[in-house]
């Protein structure tokens, strides 16, 4: 089996994997389990997938309630949490319409209520009224008194126990209460509201939560924060768009949601039948754009691929750049700056071009291979970006020292990189850009 954590090739499962092995540093896998898992998976074979991770999954639930029955409570809730994750792997590629795709994602939240109720500090389970609506969250409080939040937002097909692995537990540790949430088009707001699927306003669900949190005495309302983590990069930037959040970071940017998938259908928009069908035959043997389609039929409510590229039309911020005030920390991976450029150079273009049109303070740390943390949302290298996000943050709100600025090496491969994917376009933006931010 091929194992290239930078270049996300895992047998046949690409990303799937190291983003599932990542959570070692949370305590939600181990190594071996991991490796002896993807040892028994059939390349490109979805059932395969499933099978095996929900076998390694139900294996570990039992060893979690076995522990729990002896009064073993530390180790029960070591080995529940790595079920959820493991749970959450396995049902990763079942379609939606399938009873496992319920029975292994309610597993998965079980075992993450079981570790809760195992956890040390008080974490609440709880639900935010939007719209008729009820939208899962978890609030994890950082302790006595009023203390700055930070509002976490997962992407297309994240679920909020992720959250906690990513951002949640970190934030706990660094002094912050962090608000995880599901909204429109997510799992868990998905499964409690069939139908809500996403929508290209998330202020207005932000704008929920932000709501919740002002009802709170232990929120210091005035230092709220919030971190959208790959689609939700975008989600997060619309949800800064409520003046009650005082900082914003994208992880990772995106600017137009739909660009991808129009660029990379740009031979077959003229004609939508001609789209449909060329893309059920891509399906056929391309893993990442039959799982897609999958979800987004799901999450978006689409039924076809000429639909798909549709649906994404609104999720725009190109025209947004003034109405943002408040700091934005940008992150970027060294690799996945590549990977977003792969449809079109514009999409990192527009990127540049974003950032450069904002007024307000501009923030960007680019994480590179030497750091282990290149991949997608620095999958595989979790603990360098929770040092920058909260690094960054306490700078902002608690008066903590600037952090430092990045070597002159990373400032020209950050340039390298857009000049490399963006082409002399992305070249000249990016060396503006370096002109006006901070890198960090």
């Amino acid at each position: 089996m091929k194992v290239d954590f930078a270049n996300k090739t895992v047998g046949g499962f690409n990303f799937e994997f190291v983003r599932g092995l990542s959570l070692q540093a949370a305590g939600a896998a181990e190594y071996g389990e991991c490796m002896d898992t993807m040892s028994r998976i059939t390349s490109n074979n979805f059932n395969s997938w499933i099978t095996e991770w929900a076998a390694t999954a139900d294996r570990v639930a039992a060893f979690a309630h076995a522990e729990e029955r002896l009064g073993n409570r530390a180790s029960a809730h070591d080995a529940f949490q790595r079920a959820a994750n493991y749970y959450r792997m396995a049902v990763f590629y079942a379609a939606h319409t399938e009873a496992r795709h319920t029975q292994l994602w309610q597993r998965s939240k079980d075992c993450f209520h079981q570790t809760i109720a195992l956890m040390d500090g008080p974490f609440e389970i709880l639900n935010i009224e939007f719209e008729g609506a009820r939208l899962p969250a978890y609030f994890a409080s950082a302790g006595d008194g009023q203390r700055p939040t930070l509002i976490a937002l997962g992407g297309f097909d994240s679920t909020i126990e992720e959250l906690y692995w990513w951002v949640g537990a970190a934030a706990r540790a660094h002094g912050w209460n962090c608000l995880m949430f599901e909204g429109p088009g997510q799992w868990g707001a998905l499964k409690t509201n069939p139908g809500l699927t996403f929508r290209p306003d998330y202020e207005k669900p932000v704008g929920a939560a932000v709501d919740y949190l002002h009802t709170r005495s232990d929120v210091d309302t005035g230092k709220l924060a919030i971190i959208g983590y790959s689609m939700g990069g975008y989600l997060a930037t619309r949800g800064a768009l409520d003046q009650r959040i005082g900082a914003c970071i994208p992880n990772s940017l995106i600017v137009d949601c739909g660009a991808a998938a129009r660029a990379g259908m740009k031979g077959l928009l003229k004609s939508t039948r001609f789209m449909d069908l060329a893309f059920n035959l891509i399906m056929k043997v391309n893993t990442p754009a039959r799982w897609g389609f999958q979800h987004s039929a799901w999450t978006l409510g689409i039924r076809n691929a000429h639909e798909w590229v549709q649906a994404y039309r609104p999720y725009s911020i190109k025209d947004l750049t003034d109405r943002y005030r408040h700091p934005m920390l940008f992150l970027f991976s060294e690799d996945d700056i590549r990977d977003a450029a792969a449809p079109s150079a514009d999409i990192v273009n527009d990127m540049l071009d974003f950032m450069l049109e904002l007024n307000c303070d501009r923030y960007i740390r680019l994480f590179t291979r030497a750091e282990g943390a290149s991949s997608h949302c620095q999958m595989g290298g979790l603990s360098y970006a929770q040092a920058v996000i909260f690094d960054w943050l306490n700078h902002v709100f608690l008066d903590g020292p600037m952090p430092e600025p990045a070597s002159p090496a990373v400032a020209d491969l950050f340039v390298g990189q857009f000049a490399k994917h963006g082409k002399a376009e992305g070249e000249t933006k990016a060396r503006q850009l370096v002109e006006v931010a901070e890198l960090i």
